[in-house]
């Protein structure tokens, strides 16, 4: 390997990293809603300090479970054949995405709702 070729693994690593923590940083402070769509429609939308849990049941016989706990949120259960989304673990940030790819459920922390806003969704699944 010559000494361009290091310079330039160098670069793109340093540059991907500092990606990372710009999104680490840029998006983790002001998520604070939870919201959950099922093939690119919104299902769900509450506040991540209301702790609850939520079934996300489809017509197809596909079933996710969301917990939101302790400023946090998770795909506790799915009845996928992977189980990946279940794998992806908590998330408190918008710098991640849980994704239940075989279901459809794209679960994602936004920032702030606005003041006297009242639209929130329940769950509905067609």
């Amino acid at each position: 390997m010559k000494k361009k070729d290091i310079i330039i693994i160098a670069l793109a690593l340093l540059a991907a990293l500092a990606l990372y923590l710009v999104s680490q940083v840029s998006l983790g402070a002001q998520s604070s809603v939870v919201v959950v769509t099922v093939d690119g429609e919104e299902v769900l939308r509450r506040p991540l300090a209301m702790e609850d849990r939520y079934e996300i049941a489809q017509d197809d016989g596909s079933l996710n479970i969301i917990r939101v706990q302790g400023g946090a949120v998770w795909m506790e259960e799915a009845n996928c054949r992977d189980g990946l989304c279940i794998r992806q673990g908590r998330m408190k940030n918008g710098a991640k995405t849980i994704v239940c790819l075989p279901h459809k459920v794209v679960v994602q922390l936004e920032g702030e709702a606005p003041v006297g806003d009242n639209s929130d969704l329940d769950v509905i699944i067609q």
